[in-house]
This record gives structure tokens, C-alpha cells and sequence, in this order.
């Protein structure tokens, strides 16, 4: 029965109680470093940016891969939009296909009905 025996607490509250103990989550992309705290991510710096108009030469860097990451993303919803296209032209020829298979197949049949029943059929080409 453990009298002293530590009282379990719920397991959300066994969670959280052990996520504040292990401290701010902390991420690491592409050479930068975020912390998430206090319900936000913050930035932390390594290298500040030196120099007069570092700052506008990184804004201005930033907007250049913005327009460029644009201009990818409208070429490929084109291609999505393209293949898209492709698909439906695709499905149609498939029923197109299938259809005169079994038109095709309608027709031998109705041929070798004919022959069976003494009829000929006119003269057909293959």
C-alpha cells in the first residue's frame, strides 16, 4: 500500500510538467536558430549583420528568393494544371478505345451468330 508513495498525476499534467523541466525548445534550419517560447518562436541571432545597410542587403536578398520562389511556384501549378489536362485528355482516349473494342466485339459476335444460323452476312472487311 505506499503510504509515502508519490501521487501520480494526471498524464497531461505528468507531461507538461516534464516539458518545463527540459526548457525552451530550440531548432536549428538552415544555419539559423529558433527557440520556441512562451508560445513563440524567436530568432536567435548567432551573427548580427555588420555594418551600415547589411540589414537592407539581407531585406533585399530575401525579396529577390521571394519573387524567384514565386515565379516557381506559378511554373509549377501550371505543370499541375497541364498534367491535369493530360489526365482528362488521357481518360477519354481510353474510352474511346474501349468503346470501339467493344463495338468490334459486337460485331464478330453478331458475324459467327450469322454463320451458326445458315445466314451470310454481306461481304465484310477486316
Amino acid at each position: 500500500m505506499g503510504i509515502f508513495r508519490k501521487k501520480r498525476l494526471p498524464r497531461s499534467e505528468a507531461a507538461m510538467a516534464e516539458a518545463a523541466d527540459m526548457g525552451p525548445i530550440q531548432l536549428q534550419l538552415d544555419g539559423h536558430r529558433l527557440t520556441f517560447d512562451q508560445g513563440e518562436w524567436q530568432p536567435e541571432y548567432e551573427e548580427l549583420p555588420e555594418g551600415e545597410g547589411a540589414i537592407e542587403a539581407e531585406l533585399l536578398e530575401l525579396r529577390r528568393e521571394k519573387r524567384k520562389m514565386k515565379k516557381e511556384l506559378e511554373k509549377y501549378q501550371a505543370q499541375r494544371e497541364e498534367m491535369k489536362e493530360l489526365k482528362e485528355r488521357w481518360n477519354l482516349l481510353d474510352f474511346k478505345y474501349q468503346l470501339l473494342l467493344d463495338m468490334w466485339t459486337m460485331r464478330e459476335l453478331d458475324i459467327k451468330r450469322a454463320q451458326e444460323e445458315g445466314l451470310t452476312p454481306k461481304k465484310t472487311r477486316h
